[in-house]
């Protein structure tokens, strides 16, 4: 089994259930706001739950498109299509790694709160590795 298909399985498996584990939280009524962006007040709780599911529904897409790479690059096959969505997969990823200088991603200024808490301990490090991930499929 080559990296290509290792890489691409794991991150497609990953997103995957990463989706399918937003869905259970949601479905269970067990969803915080700050699962998802930072909440400074209870009435960004409709629209964290919206975030959640767009995040949910683009984690589906994005597996979608890992797997459709995974295959393509395995069979030698490229189109222009499959490279720019996995190079935007990748910008997507490079992107949360890197965050927005001020509650999330690698370069945070503020380190209170319950969203910068799970964004130090899983979200970060976890986009690191889905990143490093995608690197052999582009």
């Amino acid at each position: 089994m080559s990296i290509v298909w290792i890489s691409g399985l794991l991150l497609t498996m990953t997103m995957a259930a990463l989706a399918i584990i937003s869905w259970f939280v949601l479905l269970l009524g067990k969803f915080r706001t700050y699962f998802i962006m930072p909440a400074a007040d209870k009435n960004e709780h409709h629209k964290g739950r919206k975030w959640f599911i767009l995040q949910s529904v683009a984690l589906f897409a994005g597996s979608f498109v890992i797997l459709l790479r995974t295959w393509q690059k395995s069979e030698d096959y490229s189109d222009n299509v499959s490279e720019n969505l996995i190079y935007l997969v990748a910008g997507f990823l490079l992107f949360r790694v890197v965050g927005e200088f001020k509650v999330m991603g690698l370069f945070r200024t503020e380190d209170h709160g319950d969203f910068t808490r799970i964004d130090k301990k899983l979200l970060t490090p976890l986009a690191i590795i889905m990143l490093l991930l995608c690197l052999p499929l582009i």
